[in-house]
């Protein structure tokens, strides 16, 4: 069995797509898989850990693009495209997993030129792009949250969370003792978020709460949010990314971070509180309506990233320092939420698409 997973740019895209790959391989140690990605991302950083085969295409969104960037982006999409056929035809797999952004593209729509069957993944409530239009030709789409369902042809749909590539390290949670808190921004950090956490911090400090801190910045802000931590006093470890993030996880009495699809999924298998700082310029409020599918169970919090965001990101980690009992709840209804099965869930999809197709 031959299967090219297609997709990647962020984390977001990338880490679901390996945590396939590495279960379609447990289920099937004989099968062959080929990654193919794009230059412009964190492709190669992820991919040349993986261990797997992988092309990169260089290839770019054209959603969001300004005018005069639009014809640029079409270009070297195309190109993707005649690249990623002729990639294809070399290969001859079985099956093309798509999954999701701008990076899938071009292999969903050589598979589709090649009648090789498709398979989409969509991590977020609302579906991008490039699902949206290869949807009406997929074999299947799976989905990571229910709102998902109406927004995708009925008959194609199958809800079944987002694969995580890590076991959760069980760990009680809130320690009164020392509590801890993990800021998250992504898998490239979140500049606004990064800052609105230092004025939180800064704020709580000056009402002498005993706090730790993990801080993953992203690569850009790393040396800023060191420097700024230390000039206020506040002793947390800073790191511009971090792989092994169930360990990330099982240290923090509460999350603070943004909302990306993987984010929220991650957050409910580890079992853990957090408090939501939604990414808010997407023209469709995408990170909001993934932080909501936690909120509305009881397992999360939801600060708007506006002019107040220190101050009120400030007031809420208060409020859920003071009140452990419900720190707890939260806790127990994130895990609730969790879809730990995911993975095999959608590798099982992908085995029965090409046994059908055989």
């Amino acid at each position: 069995m031959k299967v090219v997973i297609s997709g990647g740019g962020t984390g977001g895209h990338l880490s679901p797509a390996l945590a396939l790959g590495e279960e379609l391989k447990r289920m099937r140690p004989e099968a062959e898989l080929l990654f193919i990605g794009t230059r412009a991302g964190l492709d190669q950083q992820f991919l040349s850990r993986s261990g797997f085969a992988y092309q990169l295409l260089d290839v770019g969104g054209v959603a969001g693009h300004g005018v005069r960037e639009v014809p640029v982006a079409l270009v070297k999409m195309a190109s993707a495209i005649i690249k990623a056929r002729a990639l294809l035809k070399r290969w001859r797999p079985d099956l093309v997993v798509g999954v999701g952004g701008y990076a899938s593209m071009p292999a969903g729509i050589a598979a589709l030129t090649l009648r090789v069957p498709l398979l989409l993944m969509e991590q977020n409530t609302r579906p991008g792009l490039t699902n949206r239009v290869l949807a009406h030709f997929a074999r299947r789409i799976c989905v990571a949250f229910e709102d998902s369902l109406p927004l995708l042809p009925r008959a194609k749909v199958q809800l079944t969370g987002n694969p995580v590539r890590f076991t959760p390290v069980n760990k009680p949670c809130p320690q009164p003792e020392t509590f801890s808190i993990f800021v998250l921004g992504g898998s490239s950090g979140a500049h606004r978020l990064n800052l609105g956490a230092l004025k939180a911090f800064e704020i709580l400090n000056k009402n002498v709460i005993k706090f730790k801190i993990l801080h993953q910045t992203g690569a850009a802000d790393e040396s800023l949010v060191r420097s700024a931590y230390q000039q206020a006093g506040i002793e947390a470890e800073v790191v511009p990314f971090i792989y092994t993030m169930a360990e990330a996880f099982a240290q923090a009495d509460l999350v603070v971070a943004r909302a990306g699809a993987m984010t929220v999924s991650e957050i409910a298998l580890a079992g853990r509180p957090a408090i939501f700082v939604p990414y808010p310029f997407h023209r469709d409020r995408q990170q909001e309506h993934n932080a909501r599918t936690l909120e509305r169970q009881g397992a999360a919090l939801i600060v708007a990233d506006d002019e107040h965001l220190g101050e009120n990101l400030a007031r809420a980690i208060r409020e859920l320092i003071d009140d452990p009992a419900r720190l707890r709840a939260m806790a127990e209804r994130a895990a609730r939420a969790a879809r730990p099965d995911a993975a095999a869930t959608i590798a099982k999809a992908c085995l029965e698409i090409v046994q059908e197709a055989a």
